[in-house]
């Protein structure tokens, strides 16, 4: 068994095996950071690892953990950062990690979590990032998580979400809302034309879902910030022209594939000197 601190010593990619020591836990009440990540360590996350009233980062990502996520976590009232990826934990995501006032990265990211996004997470004002991306999550997306004021990062690509971002979406408020990836789930409705006004997004990926109807390309097309763009499979009978005029000439990543688009490929786009995929 593995005791998960020591000496104060870093214990990441260190090719460690073996299990995370549930007895050795209880008595690191001082504890403030473990960091067992790409390591060999198998079994679960034991329960008393909620017990460490210090703890402020938690990493145990790209090992071989699996299970469910504990809901004591949620009882680690200092925790800032909070990484489990690359695991194949299973199950729901404990609707206990809303309680975590000072979480600020939450990476969830690449196991096989199931069941709907907890409305709880919503609760996490402080949050910065929120990674979900590349699990088996279903449902829809809950509205409660356009009360994240602080977030930068939103990623929930390579799920089975459902549901229209038009409703579920109308509560992103935050201008600091740099990255939103809901790629490759089952998304359908509109693609929502509120997303134009969040004016600091750099990275927007929308492709691989089942939306229909209008493709705003002449607010996506201006929004100055945007260096990745990837939207595909929009449905139209009608078919949309580009737009005449564009200001992205940072944009570096463009996919707009199988979206109805028609008439001329603009001569604007040979301007984008930063762009390389197209």
């Amino acid at each position: 068994m593995l005791t998960p601190f020591l000496g104060g010593r870093e214990l990441s990619n260190r090719e460690l095996t073996g299990q995370i020591n549930a007895t050795a836990l209880t008595s690191l009440v001082f504890l403030e950071k473990i960091d067992l990540s790409n390591n060999q360590l198998y079994g679960s996350i034991p329960v008393t690892m909620g017990n460490l009233p210090s703890l402020k980062e938690l990493g145990l990502s790209r090992n071989f953990l699996k299970g469910s996520i504990p809901s004591s976590l949620g009882n680690l009232s200092s925790l800032v950062y909070l990484d489990l990826s690359r695991n194949f934990f299973s199950g729901s995501i404990p609707p206990s990690l809303g309680n975590l006032s000072s979480l600020q990265f939450l990476y969830l990211w690449c196991n096989m979590l199931s069941g709907q996004i907890p409305k709880e997470l919503g609760n996490l004002s402080n949050l910065r990032v929120m990674n979900l991306a590349f699990n088996e999550l279903t449902g829809q997306l809950p509205p409660e998580l356009g009360r994240l004021g602080s977030l930068y990062a939103l990623e929930l690509s390579s799920n089975n979400l459902s549901g229209d971002l038009q409703g579920n979406c109308s509560h992103f408020t935050s201008d600091q809302l740099g990255w939103f990836g809901v790629g490759g789930n089952r998304l359908t409705g509109q693609i929502p034309r509120f997303i134009a006004n969040w004016t600091q997004l750099y990275y927007l990926s929308l492709s691989g879902n089942d939306f229909e109807g209008e493709l705003p390309l002449e607010l996506l097309f201006n929004m100055s910030n945007l260096e990745y763009l990837y939207v595909s499979d929009v449905r139209s009978s009608a078919g949309f022209p580009f737009p005449k005029y564009a200001n992205m000439t940072g944009i570096t990543f463009l996919m707009i594939r199988n979206c109805s688009i028609s008439g001329e490929i603009p001569p604007y786009i040979g301007d984008w000197s930063s762009l390389t995929y197209l």
